[in-house]
């Protein structure tokens, strides 16, 4: 996004946007269901770890569906455009700053319904806030409580100084649930915070385990889609659609059929014409096969890419000048085209924001001060032996006392992209005389791994697809450490309080300010000294950015995008076109 543009988007936010009524404001509820069938695919877990609470990390709704197919059974209060700064309209009507900054509000549709027919109302969104808060969203680093005003109104109350454009988008942004199912969850939830607990008490943790322990029996859904564990099976699971959502009428698609299964299982049937749309990753030879069989595919940003990953636990990781000669011995040019071909770019200025983001926030003279880390293994060899290591008998470095250089490096088996990022790196630490070992595991378990600390080094996503600092900042330092995580998990445990310029600071809490406030020239100091802390510590490596080459199969859907339309700017993810285009009609079987 182009500097004025993003400023102006911000600005624009920041002083009076307030959502307006929906362009798709379907008042008369379906009663057939559509016959067309959306093929797409996502890698689900089966039952019994399948299950459809909204909040367990491992096998809950959000995992098992992802952002896009959730997006159709539990629905947000708006999507977003990223071309415009403009939030749209899904279960809210309206939202907004208070006159005085002090509280954020949203109106639901009057018309806005769950599948069992009751209303969508404020005592759903205060249930979901309510568990969210003892599951430890990243919400209540700038909201201090959550009010219902009336049947469909909310007020969401900002700590003080807290208020902000990051704070607006996570409210319009979550799946909200029903209190119907999670009810007496969320009184628990209430009534602890209520009398004082705070995170690190047992009564937050037992009511933790209760939450993940929890198995609803039914999901109750705010989309035109919901689906039960029956409906989940080994090839491929289904979602059905319900008549009383606001856009039951709208979607041309009575059933969704998700197959299971990522890269290397879903490839032959998109080949085969059996998937729409896919947001795997594919190599450029697999895309080229796609391109030879008459299969279109659609280029939009990604908005992340992989990094690796250190335990801060592990030696010789913890030590600073380790992790910059890793940075400094990968070539990133070389490990983005094996990552994905020319769907990745290497990574310039290794600030912790993706490269396109850096003019935004920064300002000429922190750009110049930013290591890029250029591919130097002869720097990288100083830097090492500054601290006591050496190459021993065997070309591999090792300390005074023997201690080698090294590491196993677990890595999501199912990813192509992340794949190839860490076996390329892995390839060319052992050159510069690391011994690293690669491993492959099953993604989920790779990800609990990340989160429980079991690793010496990984890969997972760095950056996000959002215009704010602090959710650049939050993957991987917050989302995979212990200051974002729940049940004593540790992740990185890479410390966040520590001394910095004589003084001692707060990393985790100066990331959540990078998006605090609506000055935005405050916004962006912050902004720059976390730039440089990360880019001096490299608490990870940041390797590449991912653009998103997605199969779209124009033999069974209408209603393709052109390549110009603005929504074709928004990244792959959680504001992802086809959501937006799906849910109002735009798209439809062929």
């Amino acid at each position: 996004m182009k500097r004025s543009l993003h400023l102006i988007m911000i600005i624009t936010l920041a002083f009076g946007f307030v959502g307006a009524t929906s362009l798709h404001s379907p008042t008369v509820q379906a009663q057939d269901a559509p016959s067309g069938i959306w093929y797409g695919t996502w890698p689900y877990v089966l039952p019994p770890e399948h299950s459809l609470n909204g909040f367990v990390t491992n096998g809950g709704v959000e995992t098992n569906l992802g952002v896009m197919f959730r997006s159709y059974v539990e629905m947000p209060m708006t999507f977003y455009m990223w071309s415009t700064g403009e939030y749209l309209p899904l279960l809210a009507d309206s939202w907004g700053f208070s006159d005085d900054n002090s509280y954020y509000w949203t109106k639901i549709r009057e018309d806005a319904n769950w599948s069992n027919d009751e209303p969508v109302t404020a005592d759903d969104v205060v249930a979901t806030y309510a568990i969210g808060r003892i599951m430890g969203w990243s919400d209540f680093a700038y909201i201090d409580r959550v009010e219902k005003v009336d049947e469909k109104t909310v007020n969401y109350y900002f700590l003080e100084g807290q208020q902000s454009l990051l704070a607006e988008r996570f409210i319009l942004k979550n799946y909200i649930v029903s209190a119907a199912t999670y009810g007496d969850l969320a009184t628990k939830a209430q009534e602890l915070y209520d009398s004082g607990a705070t995170s690190d008490s047992e009564e937050w943790s037992a009511l933790i385990d209760e939450i993940n322990a929890f198995r609803p029996e039914e999901l109750i859904a705010s989309g035109p889609y919901t689906y039960t564990l029956d409906d989940v099976g080994d090839t491929y699971m289904t979602l059905h659609w319900q008549p009383n959502s606001i856009f039951s009428d709208s979607v041309n698609f009575g059933e969704i059929r998700i197959w299971a299964g990522e890269t290397e299982a879903t490839t032959p049937l998109v080949m085969n014409g059996e998937i729409a749309h896919a947001t795997n990753v594919y190599p450029p030879s697999t895309l080229d096969a796609f391109d030879a069989a008459g299969i279109k595919t659609v280029s939009i940003p990604r908005g992340y890419g992989p990094a690796l990953l250190f335990q801060f636990d592990v030696y010789p990781w913890n030590v600073k000048e380790v992790r910059q000669a890793t940075a400094l011995v990968i070539d990133r040019e070389e490990n983005a085209f094996l990552t994905n071909g020319l769907g990745a770019t290497a990574t310039v200025y290794m600030s912790g924001l993706s490269d396109s983001m850096v003019p935004t926030w920064l300002s000429q003279d922190v750009i110049d001060q930013l290591d890029h880390y250029e591919f130097d293994p002869d720097r990288a060899g100083e830097l090492l032996r500054s601290v006591g290591f050496e190459l021993n008998d065997d070309g591999k470095w090792a300390d005074a006392d023997g201690n080698l250089i090294k590491a196993e490096f677990k890595f999501p088996a199912e990813f192509n992209d992340f794949s190839g990022m860490a076996l390329n790196a892995t390839e060319q630490m052992n050159e510069f005389g690391f011994d690293v070992t690669a491993r492959a595991i099953p993604w989920q378990q790779c990800a609990e791994d990340i989160r429980n600390g079991d690793f010496e080094l990984s890969v997972w996503s760095w950056s996000s697809a959002s215009p704010f600092p602090a959710r650049q900042f939050y993957g991987p330092i917050q989302r995979f450490n212990y200051v974002g995580l729940t049940q004593e998990q540790k992740g990185m445990n890479f410390p966040m309080e520590f001394e910095w310029n004589g003084e001692q600071i707060d990393l985790d809490q100066m990331i959540n300010d990078t998006s605090a406030g609506l000055d935005i020239e405050k916004q962006k100091e912050v902004t720059e000294e976390v730039a440089l802390i990360i880019n001096n510590l490299m608490p990870y490596v940041p390797l590449n950015m991912l653009v998103s080459v997605e199969p779209f199969n124009t033999d069974l859907i209408d209603g393709a995008p052109a390549p110009d339309d603005p929504i074709m700017q928004n990244p792959s993810g959680i504001d992802h076109f086809v959501i937006y285009t799906l849910l109002t009609g735009v798209l439809a079987p062929k």
